[in-house]
C-alpha cells in the first residue's frame, strides 16, 4: 500500500463514512462554517473521522486515526443560518500528526491507496455475495420489506465497501471494517460477521414464528 500525503481539515463524527458512501451534514457551528469556506476555496474535501473521545458539539473532539476523505457535492443555504451540505466518501486516510485544534480540527494525512489491481481471490467474493445475499433477505423478511435480490458492486473493493455501510454493526465495529488494510482482509472479516448475524437472525425468526404460532 502506497500513499501521500496533505493536509486536511478534519470533522469528527459519531459515524464511519466509508469511501462511495453519501454523508449528508447539518452546519451550524461557527468553527465549521470557517471550515466550509476553506473548503470550497480549496478542493471541497475534508476529513470525516469517528470520535475517539468527545462529542460532536463543542469543543474539539480526539478522532480516529484512521477516516474517509469526504467531497462535497452540494452545499445548501437554509434557515436560521445553518448550510446543508451533501458529500460522498472518496479515499480513506491515516493521520500522521494533527497539526490544529482551533477553531477546528486539521491534520497532515497519509492518503490510502487501496490498489484497483488487488488480486481478491473469486472464491471469496463469491462466498461473500452469497453470504450477504441470505443477510439481506433474511433481514428484510424480518423487516416485512419486499425480499430481492440486492444490487451489488462489481469491483471486490467497492463491494467490500458497500457491505460494510449495510451492515447492523456498532461502531467500533464499523470503524474496524474501516481500518482493514485491503479489500481481501475487509471481505475477509466481513464473511465472518456474515455468518454469525444470519445465524443469529435465523434464530430470531424461529422465535417469532414460535411465537405467533404459540397464540393461534
Amino acid at each position: 500500500m502506497s500513499g501521500n500525503t496533505r493536509r486536511l481539515p478534519l470533522f469528527p463524527l459519531n459515524t464511519v463514512l466509508f469511501p462511495g458512501e453519501s454523508l449528508p451534514l447539518q452546519i451550524f457551528e461557527e468553527r465549521y462554517k470557517l471550515m466550509l469556506r476553506e473548503c470550497m476555496e480549496a478542493d471541497s474535501r475534508f476529513g470525516v473521522s469517528l470520535i475517539m473521545e468527545g462529542s460532536e458539539v463543542g469543543g474539539p473532539a480526539l478522532p480516529y486515526v484512521v477516516g474517509t476523505v469526504a467531497e462535497m457535492a452540494q452545499v445548501s443555504r437554509i434557515e436560521g443560518d445553518r448550510f446543508f451540505v451533501a458529500a460522498v466518501g472518496r479515499q480513506r486516510f491515516r493521520v500522521s500528526e494533527i497539526t490544529q485544534w482551533t477553531p477546528f480540527v486539521a491534520a497532515d494525512v497519509e492518503l490510502l491507496d487501496e490498489g484497483a489491481d488487488e488480486a481478491v481471490p473469486d472464491a471469496l467474493v463469491e462466498e461473500t455475495v452469497g453470504a450477504f445475499s441470505e443477510y439481506y433477505r433474511i433481514s428484510m423478511g424480518m423487516a416485512g420489506g419486499w425480499v430481492g435480490e440486492p444490487r451489488l458492486p462489481k469491483s471486490p473493493l467497492a463491494l467490500s465497501y458497500h457491505i460494510a455501510c449495510n451492515l447492523q454493526l456498532d461502531l467500533p465495529g464499523k470503524q474496524a471494517l474501516l481500518e482493514q488494510e485491503s479489500a481481501t482482509s475487509r471481505l475477509q472479516a466481513e464473511l465472518d460477521i456474515l455468518s454469525r448475524e444470519s445465524a443469529e437472525l435465523r434464530r430470531q425468526m424461529e422465535l417469532q414464528m414460535l411465537g405467533r404460532f404459540s397464540r393461534q
